[in-house]
């Protein structure tokens, strides 16, 4: 799969938060009227006790739900947890694995936000711009709004 070079991953908090505001600007938030047959869903690991996690890719097809492919990727994780900083976290690692990828999936479904997110760029958001497909934020937690 393609992955698009937006930027690279070594900066600090306030540059990661001006990159964020830059590229909300980029996220299509129309509906594209996608008729789906190749869907992946992305997530990494808990680093281990050395700071490695794994990053996987899992495409399936639709309607089926028959897995086409699955692709992972292992690293040192470099980036700290901060809460609305999550996708300069996992995306290296998301991308490595999804860079494996021999097709390219209709959308993605993250385990993270998309723009119900402080600068509107969550970690589903961040892929989508790098991977140019339609992306689904599926996060556990609300960061920011209220229900």
């Amino acid at each position: 799969m393609k992955v698009n070079r937006l930027h690279g991953w070594d900066m600090n908090f306030a540059q990661a938060r001006e990159i964020q505001l830059s590229l909300a600007r980029k996220v299509v938030t129309k509906n594209q009227g996608i008729n789906p047959h190749l869907v992946a869903g992305v997530d990494i690991s808990s680093p281990d006790s050395q700071g490695i996690a794994r990053g996987a890719a899992v495409v399936i097809s639709y309607p089926e739900f028959s897995v086409v492919e699955i692709k992972t990727a292992e690293s040192k994780i470099t980036f700290p947890y901060i809460p609305g900083l999550l996708s300069f976290r996992e995306c290296p690692l998301i991308l490595a694995a999804c860079e494996k990828l021999c097709n390219t999936p209709d959308f993605v479904l993250v385990d993270g936000q998309g723009i119900a997110h402080p600068r509107r760029l969550g970690l589903a958001s961040h892929l989508g711009l790098f991977l140019d497909v339609p992306t689904i934020g599926c996060a556990k937690s609300i960061l920011c709004g209220s229900m």
